[in-house]
């Protein structure tokens, strides 16, 4: 398809609510460079070495404590003075300790495995496993395993904000489900924050092997994620032990597939790592998730990000740069959005998935495919932003980002682009600005993806 059949395309999507979102950030450069995921053993090893003997903060204290972390982490993208919920998506403004609206949610639940706060409980106050929940539906979820639920169980409805949430009485919907109690009973997190809480297991998971706090010296419990029922039920003892189990771990994989990755959950990394000067790395990186619970340990798809609107190229149309490794400044997100692969560049392996983070929100774009670089990889202007992607051009899918300028391709990659074994192909999110845009054309581009097929 031609570029102006694809502006067309755009032109006869409407979308009519635009919300404001949260930054973007990445990890350090070299933060990641000692980590070896060229197996599972060598993979679990080496990025435990990364993110173990992080700082610890008090769980409550007059000095900076997990209030003030978290309050930050959560901060509602729409409002700086509030705070969003992990289950019910409620937007409460920032009280600190003690409020009647919220609390603080152990998603791996503390009785499991270390429920006694002191200053060596180091999982007790991990801001990665943290997060503020309304204080009612902390009390309903208790200390239940995650797992899936049925339309019989009961529904704990969510609230409707930067455009997730809201809704009700279908299953699953925007809705989380509760059923039955303790180890036997069950807790599936609504749809938007399922993959945010799986992913925080899971860094559980590989932090806490057991051992001793490399700076402070203090032992460390072995946090073991399962389908075990009863190793989980023999963790509940009301007392700190040396090995703990949680679960259910296949409902967790699942839930990290479903919910991917974005700028909200980002950007919690971002202050939490400011803080405790450790990251979660299934945010920055979650296909190691795949290599470490499944052994699929190929080499990540062949793929290089070119074509900036950081001013290293081509300038951006009207002076909007964004930074390094995005697309130009757009009407909602001055860093400009990001185009990034997810999966392999395997063509019998069908996964490969593209992601874009920092577009505007509720708004269309266009993922589609070209077989060459515009003007060296520099791009040409166009819009607001830089066309990096030529030659035979076809359009891969429409898509909507959501509330926080996320979106991601359904279709099968490689197929839809009719790519071949050996081929290197190019990929571009294009997408509707609205009429206050930077440059004011009503539309911008991502920086662009080459991918180098494999059989």
């Amino acid at each position: 398809m031609k570029i102006p059949q694809l502006l067309f395309v755009l032109a006869s999507i409407c979308a009519i609510c635009a919300l404001s979102t949260a930054a973007a950030a990445q990890a350090p450069p070299g933060y990641y460079t000692s980590v070896d995921a060229s197996n599972p053993s060598a993979l679990r090893s080496s990025l435990h070495a990364v993110i173990d003997d992080h700082q610890r903060y008090p769980y409550t204290s007059s000095a900076t404590d997990t209030w003030n972390i978290l309050e930050l982490a959560q901060q509602d993208p729409s409002n700086s003075s509030r705070i969003l919920d992990v289950y019910k998506n409620e937007s409460y403004a920032k009280q600190g300790g003690g409020n009647a609206d919220y609390n603080r949610e152990h998603t791996w639940p503390k009785s499991y495995g270390f429920p006694n706060d002191n200053s060596s409980n180091y999982p007790y106050t991990d801001c990665h496993v943290l997060f503020l929940c309304d204080s009612s539906y902390n009390s309903s979820r208790s200390n239940k395993p995650f797992r899936d639920a049925s339309s019989g169980d009961s529904e704990k409805t969510t609230v409707a904000n930067n455009g997730a949430g809201g809704g009700g009485g279908g299953f699953p919907g925007d809705s989380n489900w509760t059923f039955g109690s303790f180890t036997s009973g069950g807790w599936q997190v609504w749809t938007e924050r399922k993959g945010d809480v799986a992913r925080a297991l899971l860094y559980l998971d590989i932090r806490y092997e057991g051992g001793n706090h490399g700076s402070t010296g203090v032992s460390e419990p072995d946090l073991i994620l399962t389908d075990n029922e009863s190793l989980i039920d023999s963790s509940n003892t009301g007392s700190n032990e040396s090995v703990a189990y949680m679960g259910l771990l296949s409902v967790l994989l699942q839930w990290h597939a479903d919910d991917p990755v974005d700028n909200y959950e980002r950007n919690g990394n971002d202050v939490i790592y400011s803080f405790q000067g450790n990251r979660n790395p299934f945010i920055d990186h979650p296909e190691w998730v795949d290599c470490l619970y499944s052994g699929n340990c190929g080499p990540p798809a062949a793929a290089g990000s070119f074509c900036f609107g950081d001013g290293s190229g081509t300038p951006c149309p009207c002076g909007n740069s964004g930074i390094a490794g995005r697309g130009c400044e757009n009407s909602f997100f001055f860093v400009g959005a990001e185009i990034a692969t997810n999966g392999s560049s395997s063509l019998m392996a069908g996964d490969l998935r593209l992601d874009v983070f920092g577009s505007v929100p509720s708004q269309p774009g266009l993922f589609f495919q070209g077989t060459a670089a515009l003007n060296g990889g520099q791009g040409v202007p166009f819009g607001d932003g830089l066309r990096c992607v030529g030659g035979a051009v076809i359009r891969l899918q429409v898509a909507f980002a959501n509330g926080f300028g996320d979106t991601s391709t359904t279709a099968n990659v490689g197929l839809v682009g009719g790519a071949t074994a050996g081929s290197t192909m190019h990929y571009q999110w294009w997408y509707r600005d609205p009429a206050s845009s930077p440059c004011g054309n009503g539309f911008n581009l991502s920086q662009a993806y080459e991918v180098l097929w494999e059989l």
